[in-house]
């Protein structure tokens, strides 16, 4: 590939694979908002413990494996394999343990409609370990537009169902059966169309290859997820069930534009990425045009999901869920360094050194415990949210200085773009803050200031040199156009 197909390659599966995110989202939270109207914030905050376990259990399911194999340059069949016997044996390993260990939890918080919500989640587990393997082949050919038609399609008869239950009355059920319809439907559609497994041999060889390089991997993305999501168990074991439902629905949202990005524009990156790791130059060229789009990307959507944080949850879930606002407010805030964050990760995944990524999270996790305690210990939210902040940020940063030093990249370029980004969206929020006090702009007429909100954020891009209008348009042209030695 040359450098056009290269930039063109990476485009597009960009496009398909956000599209796809985007549409996935977009209709889980279409559904998620018919639900609200449907169920209490104290069945969402039974759900949010509910789902700690699930997503726990999922990354000890993958293991990393996925990402092993997508950086391989040479898989085979028994590689296939021999992740998929892991993943099935690993799962079930773990639902037994959930269903077990389910009515110890229910005890824990007083609620016996855990149990039954435990053990039903239980299977998501065992159905999601079928498809993971056709997923990563999905990955490996670059073929987004499929992987994205699949999902959409999944979520779409999940939601219909799931809905369907919660106006029969299923209560905090029927979200377990959004789960569990979804998963059993992609399932389905990968076999079916990716087709099944070739061979079912499991190689030790084969094992120890891609394991060395999940083991790492997995243990950061536990402790990560363990994490972010015990904020939920705390708010329901030492506040109330029903502010773990608010805070489980100002992450719904958050994950929306959140989860579009890690999810689509992250994989593709390191995916094309991957492929150019022996190619120092263009894989510096390229890395630093990804860095400033994305970088500039995701501080807009922060400043708009910041500043309309109430307007957003009213209009969606309406006056009774505005708890979850100022909960939405401090995620999104995190959300910015957590992003860059995961984004500096792809060098160590590229380069294969997922140790650091293991060490550094340990060490992230060791100032959050402190946060999370200093919180528990006052009984404050505001204390345990504002410490996940802080240490976000400094997290960032310390996991920035350490990818410097596995592939020699240029120090300040990056770390400057993201500073002015940082400057930038602070700026851009407190004159559209002055502009609405001034003119009284409150509730829906302060979406008359979305367009000077997005005039300004590009003005002060230009005004500081993040961006260059004719460098960048010209830029874009050339990955657009095409001669007939690239056909």
């Amino acid at each position: 590939m040359n450098d056009n197909q290269i930039n063109r390659s990476l485009l597009l599966n960009t496009l398909w694979s956000f599209g796809g995110r985007f549409g996935y989202l977009a209709v889980g939270l279409i559904t998620n908002i018919i639900l609200v109207r449907l169920l209490s914030p104290r069945e969402f905050g039974q759900v949010s413990i509910v789902m700690f376990f699930i997503v726990i259990s999922t990354i000890l399911i993958e293991s990393g494996l996925s990402g092993a194999l997508v950086r391989k340059q040479n898989t085979t069949e028994t590689d296939y394999s021999t992740v998929f016997i892991f993943n099935l044996a690993i799962s079930i390993v773990l639902m037994l343990g959930l269903l077990i260990s389910a009515q110890y939890i229910a005890d824990f918080y007083n609620d016996n409609e855990l149990t039954n919500l435990l053990r039903m989640s239980s299977l998501v587990l065992f159905v999601n370990a079928l498809r993971i393997t056709q997923s990563v082949k999905l990955v490996k050919a670059l073929d987004f537009k499929a992987k994205s038609y699949y999902e959409i399609i999944a979520i779409i008869v999940g939601s219909i169902i799931a809905i369907y239950a919660a106006a029969k009355g299923a209560g905090a059920l029927s979200l377990v059966i959004l789960q569990l319809s979804t998963a059993i439907t992609l399932t389905g559609l990968l076999w079916f169309y990716v087709g099944s497994m070739k061979s079912y041999k499991f190689s030790i060889e084969s094992f120890k290859q891609v394991y060395k390089f999940g083991i790492n991997t997995t243990l950061a993305s536990i402790l990560d997820k363990a994490f972010d999501n015990s904020y939920q168990l705390i708010l329901a074991k030492y506040f109330a069930i029903s502010q773990s439902g608010y805070f489980y629905q100002a992450k719904k949202l958050q994950e929306m534009p959140i989860g579009i990005i890690q999810g689509s524009v992250l994989g593709v990156v390191y995916a094309t990425l991957s492929r150019l790791q022996d190619n120092r130059k263009k894989f510096q060229e390229l890395y630093f045009n990804i860095v400033k789009i994305f970088t500039i990307v995701v501080g807009f959507i922060c400043i708009i999901i910041f500043y309309y944080s109430e307007l957003i949850i009213q209009i969606l879930y309406g006056r009774e869920w505005l708890t979850s606002a100022t909960y939405l407010q401090l995620l999104i805030l995190a959300s910015f360094f957590y992003l860059q964050e995961i984004f500096n990760r792809i060098l160590f995944k590229i380069f294969n050194r997922t140790d650091l990524i293991l060490k550094l999270e340990f060490f992230k996790k060791l100032l959050l415990t402190i946060t999370i305690v200093y919180g528990i210990k006052t009984l404050s939210i505001s204390n345990l949210l504002y410490g996940f902040i802080v240490v976000s940020a400094i997290s960032f940063f310390i996991n920035y200085h350490y990818a410097r030093k596995i592939y020699t990249l240029p120090y300040w370029i990056e770390l400057n773009i993201i500073l002015k980004v940082v400057l930038i969206s602070t700026i851009t929020i407190l004159f559209n803050m002055y502009i609405a006090n001034i003119y009284e702009l409150q509730g829906v007429y302060s979406l008359f200031l979305f367009p000077i909100i997005t005039l300004a954020y590009l003005a002060l891009l230009i005004v500081f040199k993040v961006v260059s209008v004719s460098q960048d348009l010209q830029s874009i042209k050339k990955i657009f156009k095409k001669g007939k030695s690239n056909v």
